[in-house]
Formats: C-alpha cells, sequence, structure tokens
C-alpha cells in the first residue's frame, strides 16, 4: 500500500528520534519542516573505569620556573600535552559513542566527568580533537579543535569541565589526513605541532609560544615523506628518559617503530627504531605524560580492554598495566593515534513489508539490539528507494535519502525530480575534498556521475560531474568512509563475477578515484545483501556486513594493508538476517 506524504512524516520522525539522524517530524502549519534533535546512537552514559596513575602536585617555585621558561627552557623540554588539574601528570579527554565528552583526570578516582568542547555549531561533531600543551605557557593546556571542512580552531581547557570559545582559527587543513601534538620538538621550549598528508608527507608546525588570538604556529617546514606507511601516530611524550619528546608509529602489520627526538629544529627526529609487534591487536593508541617525565602509551583493544605500557631507555614498551574493560564506548580519544572517522557508523534493514529497523555499532566490531525506526509497513519496498548515506553534514550521522519515482528527498527536504534515470546510489562520503560528503549515481547507460554535497539538510548538490561509462560490469556500488587506510572516502564495486574492487579516493573532483584495486578475487557474490557500515569497531575504517544466503550475517573489517589483505578473516553476527529485503 502507498503510504501518503503524512505518513512519510510520520516515518521520518520516528526514525529520526531512534537512530539521531538529523531528519524532520510532522510538518509546521506553515508546511515547514520541525527539525529534530539527535539522540544517542547507543547509550546515553558512555563512562570508561579504570583511574590513571597518581600525579605529584606541583611545588609553587616549580611551577612559577615551569611558566617562565618560555624559549628559554632546557632543549627538547617534555612537557604535558593536557594536564587539565595541574598535578604534572596528563589526562584524557574523550568522546563517547553518545557524543558527550568526558575528562578522566589523574589519580585515584574512577569518576570521570562531563567535558564541554565549545561549539560554534552546536550540531558539529568534530573530526578530531587534538592536545598540544601549555602553548603560551600560562599553566592551562590548549586543544585543537578540526572540523570537517577543515577548519582548525584553538581553545583552551580553563578548569576541569570544559574549555574558552574558540580563538584562533584557519582554515586548509583538510590536506592533512593526521595532526598531532609534539610537545618541544625544536628546542626553543615551545610545544610543536605535526601534520601528515593523505600522500604521507610530515610536516612540522613550530611553536610560537602563543595561545588565544595570537597564531600558535609558524610556517610549515617539511620533514620527509614516506610517513603513510603508519596507521597510528603519537607524540609529544618522552618515551626513553631522555628528556625529548619523541614519536612513536605503527603500522597495519602491528609493528612498532619509535623516532627519537634530537631537540634540533634541523632534525628533530633520529633514525627510525623497530620495538616490537603484535600492536594491530589495538584499535587506538594515545600518548601520556606523567608526573614524572615519564612517556606512555595508553592501548585500546577491540574488544574494549585498556592497558597502559611504559617504555625503557631504547623506546621499547613492556609491562603493561591492565585500565580495565568497557573502553569500547569511546568514539574518539584527543590525541589518538589512527585517522579519526566521520559520517556512518551503523546498520539499517529493511524487511519485505516495508518496515525500517535500526542497529547502532557498540565500536567493538558488534551492534547494538535492533530498534524499529518506522512504523510498520511504512515503507514498501516496491514504492520508496532508500540510500543511507554517509554524513552530507557536519554532524558524525548518515543521511537517508529516499526516491518517491523520480523525485528525491534528504528526510524531509525535496531535492528535485528526474533521479528515476538512475539504476544504483552510493553515498560513500567526501570525494572532492570540501568535507561534505557526495552521492555518486549510475544511470541506466551505466555511466557514473557524481553529485557534489553542498553541505545536507536539504542544501541539496551541486551540479553532477560525469565520471564515465562502463559500469555496468558491477552489479552493486557501496562504500562507507575509508577502506585502505587514508583518510580519503573510497568506493567499493562488486563484480558480475564476484569479484570485489576498491577505488581509492583522490579528493579531486575532476577525478575523484585512482586505478581500481582489486581486494576480493571471488565469491562475493554468495552475499545477497552487502552493505559498509561505516567504522564499527573503532579503528577509523570502514567495515562491510554481507548476509549469505542462509541468513548468516558476517562482517568483514579492514586492516589498513593494501589488496586483497583489505578485509580480515570474517566474524559472524548470528543468523536470522533474512527477515531483511536489504541491508542500508
Amino acid at each position: 500500500m502507498r503510504i501518503t506524504r503524512s505518513g512519510r512524516l510520520a516515518a521520518c520522525t520516528a526514525t529520526a528520534l531512534a537512530t539521531g539522524m538529523l531528519l524532520a517530524s510532522a510538518a509546521s502549519a506553515t508546511g515547514l519542516p520541525k527539525p529534530v534533535t539527535p539522540t544517542p546512537r547507543v547509550t546515553a552514559d558512555d563512562r570508561v573505569p579504570g583511574h590513571l596513575p597518581t600525579g605529584k602536585p606541583k611545588a609553587a617555585t616549580q611551577q612559577k620556573q615551569r611558566l617562565a621558561a618560555g624559549a628559554n627552557a632546557a632543549a627538547g623540554s617534555a612537557w604535558n600535552l593536557f594536564d587539565v588539574n595541574g598535578d604534572g601528570a596528563d589526562d584524557i579527554l574523550y568522546r563517547g559513542l553518545s557524543g558527550t565528552s568526558y575528562l578522566k583526570v589523574s589519580g585515584p578516582s574512577e569518576a570521570d566527568t562531563t567535558f564541554d568542547v565549545s561549539k560554534t555549531d552546536s550540531a558539529e561533531d568534530f573530526k578530531d580533537v587534538i592536545p598540544v600543551g601549555d602553548l603560551d605557557h600560562n599553566g592551562r593546556p590548549e586543544l585543537l579543535r578540526l572540523t570537517v571542512t577543515g577548519r582548525l580552531s584553538l581553545t583552551e581547557a580553563y578548569s576541569t569541565s570544559g574549555t574558552s570559545g574558540a580563538m584562533w582559527s584557519g582554515g586548509g587543513w583538510n590536506i592533512y589526513n593526521k595532526v598531532f601534538g609534539a610537545g618541544d620538538l625544536t628546542g626553543d621550549g615551545n610545544a610543536d605541532l605535526l601534520a601528515r598528508t593523505n600522500d604521507g608527507q610530515l610536516y612540522l608546525y613550530p611553536g610560537t609560544g602563543k595561545a588565544g588570538y595570537d597564531v600558535p604556529f609558524g610556517n610549515r617546514v617539511l620533514l620527509g615523506a614516506g610517513w603513510g606507511a603508519f596507521t597510528q601516530l603519537i607524540g609529544g611524550a618522552d618515551y626513553n628518559g631522555d628528556g625529548k619528546t619523541d614519536v612513536v608509529a605503527t603500522t597495519a602489520a602491528g609493528v612498532m617503530y619509535f623516532y627519537k627526538g634530537t631537540g634540533s629544529a634541523a632534525a628533530p627526529f633520529g633514525d627510525s627504531v623497530r620495538t616490537g609487534t603484535g600492536w594491530n591487536d589495538f584499535n587506538q593508541i594515545v600518548p601520556l605524560n606523567d608526573s614524572n617525565g615519564q612517556g606512555l602509551v595508553l592501548a585500546r583493544t577491540v574488544s574494549g580492554q585498556s592497558r597502559l605500557y611504559a617504555a625503557d631507555a631504547n623506546g621499547v614498551l613492556g609491562n603493561p598495566q591492565d585500565m580495565g574493560k568497557g573502553w569500547r564506548s569511546i568514539g574518539l580519544f584527543a590525541g589518538q593515534g589512527g585517522i579519526p572517522a566521520h559520517g556512518k557508523s551503523m546498520l539499517w534493514g529493511r524487511t519485505a513489508g516495508g518496515t525500517l529497523f535500526g542497529y547502532g555499532a557498540y565500536g567493538d566490531g558488534t551492534f547494538a539490539p535492533r530498534k524499529q525506526i518506522s512504523d510498520d509497513a511504512g515503507w514498501p519496498v516496491a514504492d520508496y528507494g532508500i540510500t543511507l548515506v554517509s554524513s552530507l553534514t557536519t554532524t558524525s550521522t548518515p543521511d537517508m535519502l529516499w526516491r518517491d519515482g523520480g523525485d528525491m528527498y534528504d528526510g524531509e527536504h525535496p531535492l528535485g525530480g528526474g533521479w528515476d534515470i538512475y539504476n544504483s546510489f552510493a553515498g560513500v562520503g567526501d570525494l572532492t575534498g570540501d568535507g561534505y560528503g557526495d552521492l555518486l549515481a549510475r544511470d541506466k547507460s551505466n555511466v557514473l556521475w557524481l553529485y557534489p554535497g553542498k553541505g545536507g539538510n536539504g542544501q541539496g548538490f551541486a551540479n553532477r560531474v560525469k565520471l564515465g561509462a562502463g559500469w555496468g560490469i558491477y552489479n552493486k556500488l557501496i562504500g562507507a568512509g575509508d577502506v585502505t587506510g587514508d583518510g580519503r572516502a573510497d568506493l567499493l564495486a562488486r563484480g558480475t563475477d564476484g569479484a570485489l574492487w576498491a577505488y581509492p579516493g583522490t579528493g579531486n573532483t575532476a577525478a575523484p578515484f585512482g586505478d581500481r584495486v582489486k581486494i576480493g578475487s571471488s565469491g562475493w557474490n554468495g552475499f545477497g545483501k552487502l552493505t559498509a557500515a561505516g567504522d564499527i569497531n573503532g579503528d577509523g575504517r570502514t567495515d562491510l556486513v554481507g548476509v549469505d544466503s542462509a541468513g548468516v550475517a558476517y562482517v568483514y573489517s579492514a586492516t589498513g594493508e593494501k589488496g586483497l589483505n583489505t578485509f580480515k578473516g570474517r566474524t559472524t553476527l548470528g543468523g536470522g538476517w533474512n527477515t531483511y529485503a536489504e541491508l542500508l
């Protein structure tokens, strides 16, 4: 049965309330939709167990010496990255899957407190939050906030409850896939910043000793290429105990390398030293400094187990301290080593009868119990096409695009007619490099088109760009973020022969994909339903869910490696998934 427009409005409202989508509720008296506030995806309280080592409050004379040091500090001095309570040890700032941020301070307390990272747009989810230390030596640490559109802004942690408003800011930072605090690398007593491009070049931004509205960093300096080999990068801590800040990096294969800091602006690192293996068991690593100036690494497994590692004089990490289980609910660590994800981390299913159900991701490769997110039979498969696309906005929740004949809607916002010329859609994320999610559409002549996003919430798309013909060799086009591990959104395509291919994103509107790479040799046609759920295991890379003919669902997690090693061996979600006509 075809639902009325009022029925569609009600269904959109139910969807928004259940999954946190920025859709619309029932129309107002003027016919304009009313916005719906997103709700938590999985849980309302994401606080994690465990406590950090107790710090030692700095003596008044020590504090005065430190604040006055400035450019006269010892070469390579390793100050804290994020000591909010002033006890000389770093604290941890993290954002839960619900979107709430919390502060875990050093000391015996496990009572993490909410922490307000100020926003200029209340609906925005920062792509990354980066601790950089006390830039202006006033005793309070600064944070950098990075938006999906590439704007980096400075704020100060004025208390254990939150930050000040935005101060200095600058655009153009979306050329980097990783920006992280480095401590004092150059030996002038000021905290510096490191940034890596998508193609693996590493740049140093030397600190100026200023904060507030003053420019905190000087002109960038190229340190070298080849840094794209690392899936995780952290700095800003002294790991070998020589008083200079170092950098630690891990590869997709789990090999850890140590870069010893020199305290020299001309050559801030020594040669890399291999210090361990098995680090691909951890989906995130985070740098910390204790009150003695010792660098520590917090590491979290996919299952949510957290451990704290200290290093020896050679930078080798060992003898972990158990920090407890239950850390899977953290969606973003401030200063984390991995590239942060944005755009989608959930799964939808539509039954043959047209009822929608949503599954929020737990962060460990599994999903919370399903929730009905529409009216019964509210979205008949024969009447309405639905595409759940990676976020078109600055919020990290997907958008529901749906079609009624040739008319397309973003939630309740009409996007115009003529869309019935296409037989396949995919919203993989940002392909143009502006931070907003885009849409791919294949027409009935098998030509692929790109519709650059304009920010979502009904703003629609810019003029389409022709990408080429011959796309009829694929029976499935999917994606929801970064599969290859370089921070750019990628397109996956399943061939009619059952092979799976990746088209790596370039960030270039005119040519958004590089040469295709085979990532699955055969057998993918065995999945009647196959979709990209976004990052569901906390490593920043998108994962796949496929359902076989028996109704058993499997998760394929991306590894950060290339080619046929792109995905790990599959894990099962159990049976009964044939209740759905499609997964979104």
